[in-house]
């Protein structure tokens, strides 16, 4: 349809043009021959372009839903935090754990549900990953009926752009690792 209205106001001029036999008339006309053509020579790949972009829009909606999916779908706790340290996603395991909702997380600090004995534990996790380093440790979460639950938290550096903007963490009860070995596994 562009197409064809870009063809009739091309036509249009040189009608304009051929019917006023005057020179003036291809200097009045050649300047929107000009504009016409250029736009004519844009448009298809303006159209290219928005419709990668919507492509690319559509095919990152659909992994972040996978992802989503995924971080979801395990049964263990996933925790993503900024450079704050504050919780910018957590799963619904991990809430679960916690004994609140996703959204009773979000905004906080691991800090805030865990025994303050085992802040110090936390911290020198929190220096290695913004060293660029892995960590498993063990702490305690307190839930608000009061109720502790002893958990190994393995996190790692959240990387973009070659820069450390947060954490991600895999929480697992230590029950659950416990059952899961002879037993005997101490080292928790």
């Amino acid at each position: 349809m562009a197409y064809a209205l870009f063809a009739l106001l091309i036509l249009e001029s040189f009608l304009v043009a051929w019917l006023v036999p005057r020179p003036q008339a291809f200097v009045v006309v050649l300047p929107p021959l000009a504009t016409l053509g250029v736009a004519a020579w844009l448009a298809p790949r303006v159209v290219r372009l928005v419709r990668g972009h919507r492509e690319l829009k559509d095919a990152y909606a659909h992994e972040l839903g996978f992802a989503r999916q995924l971080m979801e779908s395990v049964e263990h706790g996933l925790t993503v935090t900024d450079e704050d340290g504050r919780f910018v996603f957590v799963n619904r395991a991990y809430a679960r754990m916690l004994g609140v909702t996703p959204e009773r997380v979000l905004g906080r600090t691991p800090f805030e549900f865990t025994l303050p004995e085992d802040h110090e534990t936390l911290t020198q996790a929190r220096d290695q990953r913004d060293l660029g380093t892995t960590s498993t440790y063990r702490t305690r979460l307190r839930r608000p009926d009061g109720s502790l639950l002893e958990v190994a938290v393995t996190g790692s550096p959240r990387w973009l752009a070659g820069r450390i903007v947060g954490n991600v963490a895999a929480v697992v009860p230590l029950r659950e690792l416990r059952e899961a070995g002879d037993g005997n596994d101490r080292s928790f």
